[in-house]
């Protein structure tokens, strides 16, 4: 059967998992990408939105496909869009529709309601996306496939969750023609992202798995991590087909696993050999797990700092590891020669403005090559959006808007409060991993930050850093923003888009 994905800007790896599990099960599938110009997580200018839509183009070839199914795959900060595109298809055309990903993951009870979403799949999706298709394939669903929940004669059937993917090698390689092959600008940039492991050994209360490790308690093994072999031997199909010239590893704790590591180490160098950058847990950055990182031919290491309060680092953000363990952190990775890259969160409950100038203070100190500043964002189900309603830090109305995907804003620039000393903050932030140690405590010192220009908001500052910026980070987003921008403004401009 025919089997049609509706996919924002990004590229998706669990999505390239569902493509290339459903070919090897002798279905047909296809993605259809809205570029979403001017109005992605960075770039929101309406009336540019509107002229550039790309919706009912979209729409239009999805009918010409004619599918028997079709999916979207739905982070909260898109689900309004997924929703309105979601519409747009059942107006246009009689085809079933089913949601997942994270968002339907975790209030499934809420997306089932929409008249527009027949089907909601939660948690991991190859064998339940599988089993569809072929009931569907033979011209009777089955109603009883754990992990979708299916609207019947007004009636919600929800069925229960299997349990996860034991051995992760066994799933095939993940599909990313669907993007390097169709969608040419994914590809130009060099960038070939891939993700080792599935699971997150940390609950961390403002992300997914804390509430995804209650979702699957007595589901199996949480953490599971792919061979080295298997790893490797996607990476080489890749670079030899792609060209690709450099690696993120997409983890949430790369390397974790010492053992693995190791192994990791001399293989990738051996049949690799390309520059590569991760995300590591301060609590695994160890002498030895450095030195496998650098003689691998790491770059970079993304490290999450959060907060550098103890007390809401733990207390409120559930990351029980103490300053001198992340000062540890950061010396082992900056004397192996490696960039530092930091998360920091702000807005934080019981977090005060001599908390971020600490923080400001401890970052012109140790130089990262760049420091991600994010706002506190609150997502369905997690732990701190619990708290939060449990402490009255959210109003009813808002924990309601947060449940449903509803006024939210960018992951990458905002939060529930962006003002004046925000903007400041955050140019403060960005300007200490650009200028000069002495220059950035100068600043600080005099207290300098007070007057910069909040004529811009968050966006602009995001895309003026990464304009400045001569890292490989971002040159990456840079080429991949100007690439797809060009490619989908000339299809607009010659009429085809």
């Amino acid at each position: 059967m025919k089997i049609a994905f509706i996919n924002d800007y990004a590229q998706q790896l669990g999505l390239q998992y569902l493509t290339s599990v459903l070919k090897a099960g002798g279905h047909e599938v296809r993605v259809f990408l809205d570029p979403q110009l001017f109005d992605d997580d960075i770039i929101s200018i309406k009336p540019l939105a509107r002229i550039f839509d790309h919706r009912k183009k979209l729409v239009a070839e999805l009918k010409a496909y004619q599918p028997d199914l079709v999916g979207i795959s739905v982070v909260t900060d898109f689900y309004q869009w997924a929703c309105a595109i979601a519409g747009m298809i059942k107006e246009a055309m009689d085809v079933p529709i089913i949601f997942g990903g994270i968002h339907p993951t975790s209030v499934p009870e809420r997306v089932i309601q929409n008249k527009f979403v027949d089907m909601v799949c939660i948690g991991e999706g190859e064998g339940a996306l599988l089993e569809l298709a072929d009931s569907m394939s033979k011209g009777q669903v089955d109603y009883s496939i754990r992990n979708i929940w299916f609207k019947k004669d007004g009636i919600v059937i929800r069925n229960a969750i299997r349990p996860l993917i034991e051995d992760i090698d066994a799933l095939p390689a993940p599909d990313t023609d669907i993007y390097f092959l169709n969608f040419p600008h994914f590809k130009k940039t060099g960038l070939y992202l891939i993700s080792t492991a599935r699971g997150c050994p940390n609950a961390c209360s403002y992300c997914c798995h804390s509430y995804l490790h209650d979702l699957y308690k007595g589901k199996g093994r949480y953490v599971r991590q792919r061979s080295v072999a298997n790893v490797i031997n996607e990476l080489k199909r890749s670079k030899d087909l792609y060209g690709i010239k450099f690696v993120a590893f997409m983890d949430n704790c790369f390397g974790y696993d010492i053992a693995w590591l190791k192994e990791f180490s001399y293989e990738y160098k051996k049949e690799i050999g390309l520059t590569f950058e991760c995300i590591m847990h301060p609590d695994h950055v160890n002498p030895e797990a450095v030195r496998y990182l650098k003689q691998a031919g790491c770059y970079a290491v993304t490290m999450g700092i959060q907060s550098w309060n103890e007390d809401i680092r733990k207390e409120v953000l559930s990351r029980d590891v103490d300053n001198n363990a992340m000062q540890q952190a950061v010396r082992l990775i900056q004397d192996e020669g490696m960039f530092l890259m930091t998360d920091s969160i702000f807005d934080l409950p019981g977090q005060n403005e001599q908390d971020i100038i600490t923080c400001a203070y401890q970052y012109a100190h140790i130089k990262p090559k760049r420091i991600y500043f994010y706002m506190l964002r609150y997502y369905p189900k997690t732990a701190m959006t619990q708290m939060a309603k449990d402490r009255g830090w959210l109003t009813a109305e808002r924990f309601e808007e947060v449940m449903d995907g509803v006024n939210v804003t960018s992951f990458a620039i905002g939060g529930d409060k962006v003002g004046r000393k925000t903007i400041q903050f955050q140019i403060l932030f960005y300007l200490i991993d650009l200028l000069p140690k002495a220059t950035s405590l100068f600043i600080l010192d005099r207290k300098l930050y007070r007057f910069f220009p909040t004529i811009f908001g968050p966006a602009i500052i995001v895309i003026l850093r990464n304009l400045v910026a001569f890292d490989i980070n971002a040159r990456i987003l840079r080429e991949g923003a100007i690439n797809r921008y060009t490619y989908y403004m000339l299809r607009k401009g010659l009429g085809k888009a």
